[in-house]
């Protein structure tokens, strides 16, 4: 009866230790509406953007997905609505009257870039997936070029290396930044600082 309980309790301790340990902390800060215009053109009225700071807080490689972030977000602050990275791009060019067929090819490469980013993870997805994936991604550059007579090159580059892309793989101890776009549910509600935990 003694090691029954002594078991139950030793496993007990265990997993409120393993709930009790974050994985990732975050903190961030909003962007002035004045440098992201600059950045990344003209997004649409009542969106702020804010600058996180996403850290492994852990001693092994981790991996993260955007999704998991926006919910901590979401949850720590109801007032805030997270944007998706395609639906913010894709709403950066509706602003600036760019073609639907433009904006779906953007989605569907934002796709197969997820896709090669979890392939390197800890997740398994099939190799002839991946592989479509890497073949498809090889029409990123054309797309950006179909992009640059709306959006500089400049504004382009910034939107594919700083806004959080969907998938994220970080070192033990490792922090990336990256931009995150929200819409406030009043005006008045806007946050400036930003600090949640995920997981």
């Amino acid at each position: 009866m003694r090691c029954t309980v002594t078991a139950m309790l030793g496993l007990s301790l265990a997993c409120g230790c393993s709930f009790a340990q974050s994985t990732f902390t975050v903190t961030g800060t909003a962007i002035p509406p004045g440098l992201v215009q600059q950045n990344y053109g003209s997004v649409p009225k009542g969106v702020t953007a804010y600058d996180l700071s996403i850290c492994n807080v852990t001693a092994v490689k981790q991996s993260v997905v955007s999704s998991e972030i926006y919910q901590a977000l979401s949850t720590t602050n109801g007032a805030l609505q997270p944007i998706g990275r395609q639906i913010m791009l894709a709403a950066i060019l509706r602003n600036q009257n760019h073609s639907p067929s433009s904006i779906l090819r953007i989605s569907l490469n934002s796709a197969t870039a997820v896709l090669s980013i979890l392939s390197s993870s800890k997740y398994h997805i099939p190799t002839a997936l991946v592989t479509g994936a890497a073949l498809a991604s090889i029409s990123g550059e054309q797309v950006l070029t179909d992009l640059s007579p709306i959006l500089s090159a400049d504004q382009l580059e910034k939107f594919e290396t700083q806004v959080l892309e969907p998938a994220l793989v970080l070192d033990g101890g490792s922090c990336v930044e990256r931009t995150v776009f929200a819409v406030s549910a009043t005006p008045k509600s806007k946050s400036q600082i930003l600090s949640f935990h995920v997981r």
